[in-house]
């Protein structure tokens, strides 16, 4: 039977296997450990809430790119701002979006939400998510090494037992922008330790522990 690789082309819903060592790390802490709260970000998934509540740990789900494209995100430019384009309204859509009812997480599945916020977002997104991880708590996300390609299609990833995720199509929203390591380890200060990995599909993999 033929078997699709994650970046070529896909068709609505379709479930693409992408092997991710940051995956088989996270899946082996979260099969090791008991009663973690985990926050998974992406559409709803019922699937990934039902292997991670057998794992016999709480899940929250965070689905905040979409919502980031809504046109009442974009406030007037200040007065100072210069070039008279509007404003993405960094502090309103963190209180909106990723307040989290005063829940703290053990396990952060951002993937590569990053990419397809407004670039000004992303440093208090990472920000945020350092606040909300508990101590020793891991965060994985992953960054693609382009605009444009077929993978760079936004996907939602759905977790199992193997060592790969299964990358289903998940809109047609698309990368705003490329970061580099020192970008992303500039994102990640603060955080007790980061690890890369760099996948075959110019996507970096990284594990940030609190």
């Amino acid at each position: 039977m033929f078997k699709r690789k994650y970046g070529e082309a896909a068709h609505q819903g379709e479930r693409v296997p992408r092997h991710s060592r940051g995956w088989m790390e996270v899946r082996s802490y979260l099969q090791e450990a008991e009663s973690l709260r985990v926050l998974d970000f992406g559409s709803t998934s019922p699937s990934n809430i039902n292997y991670l509540t057998m794992l016999g740990h709480s899940v929250y789900m965070a689905n905040i790119v979409q919502e980031s494209a809504k046109p009442e995100w974009m406030r007037p430019a200040g007065a100072g701002s210069g070039d008279g384009k509007p404003e993405f309204d960094v502090e309103g859509f963190i209180k909106a979006n990723l307040e989290f009812s005063g829940r703290d997480f053990d396990v952060i599945l951002l993937w590569d939400t990053a990419n397809y916020l407004p670039p000004e977002m992303v440093p208090a997104l990472f920000e945020r998510l350092r606040e909300v991880l508990r101590p020793r708590g891991k965060l994985l996300a992953f960054f693609h090494g382009r605009l444009t390609g077929p993978e760079t299609a936004y996907s939602r990833f759905q977790l199992g037992d193997g060592d790969e995720l299964k990358a289903m199509d998940a809109g047609s929203s698309p990368v705003r922008q490329v970061y580099q390591t020192r970008q992303v380890e500039k994102f990640l200060d603060g955080f007790g330790s980061v690890r890369f990995f760099l996948g075959k599909d110019n996507v970096r993999e990284v594990i940030a522990v609190r």
